[in-house]
């Protein structure tokens, strides 16, 4: 024997005794078919699984022909038998290289569900399929109570987003009608100021005339802040009227109407192309309005200021920015900035309610959408308004 000559090695061939005891040990339940669907070898827990279902050794032993058996089947497992034989016959002819299928096989006093799996092999020219049935009960329990879960979550976030709304609505409801109440007697104090100022004029000292700025002053701004919620409660209670909206029209019409205040201001206009989102023309509008009525405002220190619009596509929704160079503000406020009467500048610097925002937001979110901003201080800021797409 040379060194390139490997010894004889002994034939790999096994008795049939250890393949049947190589298959008894496997927990699955399985089956060798030859290419008529004849069964030619099962296991242990084959034999066990249709003796517990009705099965008998002339019907699902060794010798009887599983194809016939699956074509006729009755009992607990009857309605999956056609389609079994049908894929088996697929695998066995070599249309298919797997057959693979679940089904429930309950007996009065357990529910089961198994896997099925049919695989193809050779034997020289002889083909075969290898069945096997897999008790998969635990894992599909394990699905149905996570299914159930899922379920139950899904039910509770819709109780509980109703109730929310609900008390959302009663809430806008009881605003406006207080704050329609309020402005009466504020309007009152303010023309009963007025009033007094005149008829005592010539015996008001200076600090009188300056209390009574104050007074009016803070009334002023009371019944401001009034006006402001009636208008919240407006946007939060309007019917909307959806129809097919082109932003770009909007934004215009809304740059349009504050053109008064960008009076003797050197602003620079960009306004790139913008989507057709679903929605509701006028409120749609109002918040643009309000958007870029802040930019003109939070830009009023430079000499030549920029406001730019346009929108980027996302996932299954549109994303329009509002973008200036102004004064900008603390991104560690950024939670208080849509918030009803927040202000993140002092009135010295800057007038205003803070309710803008507040309103852009739930006009945004009465669309389906959600509303951010970014912005540093002295570096101006970007809002971002995304649409959900039509």
């Amino acid at each position: 024997m040379t060194s390139h000559e490997r010894p004889a090695t002994p034939s790999a061939v096994l008795p049939v005794s250890a393949v049947q005891s190589a298959l008894d040990a496997v927990g699955d339940i399985i089956a060798i078919v030859n290419n008529q669907g004849v069964i030619v070898m099962v296991n242990g827990p084959w034999v066990r699984f249709m003796s517990a279902n009705g099965g008998t050794e002339a019907t699902c032993g060794t010798g009887s022909n599983y194809l016939q058996v699956c074509d006729t089947t009755q009992g607990p497992c009857a309605d999956e038998g056609p389609l079994v034989a049908e894929g088996m016959r697929a695998v066995l002819a070599g249309h298919a290289d797997r057959f693979e299928a679940e089904y429930p096989c309950h007996s009065d006093t357990q529910e089961r569900w198994f896997r099925m799996t049919i695989t193809p092999f050779a034997d020289g020219a002889a083909r075969y399929a290898t069945v096997l049935h897999r008790d998969i009960t635990d894992s599909k329990h394990a699905e149905i109570r996570e299914s159930d879960m899922d379920t139950e979550v899904a039910h509770e976030v819709r109780v509980r987003t109703q109730a929310l709304r609900t008390e959302r609505d009663e809430l806008d409801s009881f605003v406006g009608a207080v704050s329609h109440d309020l402005r009466t007697p504020v309007r009152h104090i303010r023309s009963y100021m007025q009033l007094l100022r005149g008829r005592a004029e010539c015996r008001l000292t200076g600090d009188d005339r300056r209390l009574i700025d104050v007074i009016d002053g803070a009334a002023g701004r009371l019944d401001g802040m009034i006006n402001e919620l009636l208008g919240l409660a407006r946007v939060s209670q309007t019917a909307l009227h959806f129809q097919d909206v082109n932003l770009a029209q909007v934004v215009l019409r809304a740059w349009a109407n504050l053109t008064p205040e960008t009076q003797g201001r050197e602003i620079e206009w960009v306004a790139h192309d913008l989507p057709v989102v679903h929605g509701d023309p006028e409120l749609l509008r109002l918040a643009f309005e309000n958007l870029l009525g802040n930019a003109i405002k939070y830009t009023c220190g430079r000499e030549r200021a920029r406001v730019e619009v346009g929108s980027t596509s996302g996932d299954g929704e549109w994303i329009v920015f509002v973008q200036d160079d102004g004064v900008g503000f603390d991104p560690a406020y950024t939670h208080r900035l849509f918030g009803a009467f927040q202000r993140l500048h002092s009135d010295r610097d800057f007038q205003g309610i803070g309710m803008g925002l507040a309103n852009v937001k739930r006009i945004v979110e009465r669309h389906g959408g959600r509303v951010w901003a970014t912005s540093r201080p002295g570096d101006g800021a970007t809002f971002y308004l995304a649409f959900p797409k039509p």
